[in-house]
């Protein structure tokens, strides 16, 4: 087989070795460098709540929840990361609890420290 012959089908088309093919990728193997750049990120986000409003937006969640009545959660924060303490009956509780405040709009992690006692 040679470098480019013309195939007997179609004169337009080449055959070329594998070897000697061009890279598929522009600019080599790293491919191209992206011209437009990200914005920085700003911290802590413009539109972070104060912990204020975190807490009590998460203590509103821990109470509209019926599974939780009479449970006593304790909440703190320090810029957007809370820590839940307290005592539960049951496993479920414990992790309800978690996934309840991270779907709060602003916490940006959980520490449970709940301690199931049934």
């Amino acid at each position: 087989m040679t470098n480019a012959q013309d195939t007997p089908d179609d004169p337009k088309l080449r055959r070329v070795r594998s070897d000697l093919a061009e890279p598929s990728r522009p600019e080599g193997y790293y491919g191209v460098r992206q011209p437009i750049l990200p914005d920085p990120p700003v911290y802590p986000p413009r539109d972070q709540p104060t912990d204020a409003d975190l807490h009590e937006a998460i203590c509103a969640a821990l109470a509209a929840e019926g599974r939780l009545a009479g449970c006593r959660i304790g909440v703190a924060l320090r810029q957007g990361v809370v820590t839940l303490t307290g005592q539960v009956p049951r496993e479920f509780q414990r992790t309800l609890s978690c996934a309840l405040t991270e779907t709060v709009a602003g916490v940006l992690t959980v520490e449970n420290q709940l301690v199931v006692t049934g």
